[in-house]
């Protein structure tokens, strides 16, 4: 497994729990976790498989945006 990281725009809790909950429902085999401590509200995936685009397309469905780090 690795971990992919990326940086959001998500501002709240409560925002970035939906996140994770759609995120989960799209891509069941990975651990997904959102670091929002500090300015940077950092999405960290633990996968086996290329998800990028999924993740991108959750994000741009919901009105946020993410870049890979």
């Amino acid at each position: 497994m690795h971990i992919e990281a990326y940086k959001t725009n998500v501002k709240t809790k409560k925002d970035a729990s939906l996140l994770v909950a759609y995120l989960q429902f799209v891509i069941s085999d990975c651990i997904i976790n959102f670091d929002r401590q500090g300015r940077e509200n950092i999405l960290k995936i633990e996968t086996n498989r290329d998800i990028k685009e999924m993740v991108y397309g959750v994000f741009n469905k919901q009105g946020f945006h993410c870049q890979i780090i």
